[in-house]
């Protein structure tokens, strides 16, 4: 069963005048909140074998640290994550083949978005509350899918749950 992991980077420096927005780095609290992520998903059992992630650097810096508790993993850098919409996303995805498990780290208002679009019937309603209101830096919605990624399309999966690095000290 495929299963989809969207994860949101971890809190990033503020963005300052001269400071290209891709080039934005991890806040040290997104950096502990990154490394706890990692430990949370593997936590809860999950283990993607392949990481698409946006080419920004707080992107970038989210998986570097939280893939030691994900390894082995595949990482592939996918532009189009960056600046993409509902539907970009779900081109990527139905790109996909031979995978169990994958780990999407990019943006909002995408990520909550997706998660939206393509949760279904069976959907925990409690994770449906949370991304609802948008995906915190630092956490992960869960999805789970009945039918191969090249089918996957509007309200076919289930929104099984949202996972957080949050809960770490200033």
């Amino acid at each position: 069963m495929p299963t989809l992991i969207l994860a949101r980077h971890a809190k990033a420096e503020a963005p300052a005048v001269g400071l290209d927005d891709m080039a934005r780095s991890l806040a040290l609290i997104g950096r502990k909140a990154s490394t706890l992520l990692g430990r949370v998903i593997a936590d809860a059992g999950l283990q993607p074998s392949l990481a698409l992630v946006s080419p920004a650097v707080r992107t970038q810096q989210t998986w570097k640290l939280m893939s030691p508790a994900l390894e082995p993993c595949t990482l592939v850098t996918v532009d189009e994550l960056y600046e993409t919409h509902v539907a970009g996303l779900e081109g990527v995805v139905r790109e996909l083949a031979d995978v169990d498990t994958v780990i999407m780290v990019g943006h909002e208002p995408t990520w909550s978005a997706a998660a939206a679009h393509l949760a279904g019937p069976g959907s925990e309603r409690s994770a449906l509350q949370r991304v609802a209101l948008g995906l915190p830096t630092g956490t992960a919605a869960v999805l789970e899918f009945d039918c191969p990624w090249p089918e996957i399309g509007p309200r076919c999966g289930r929104l099984v749950s949202v996972l957080s690095g949050r809960d770490v000290g200033e």
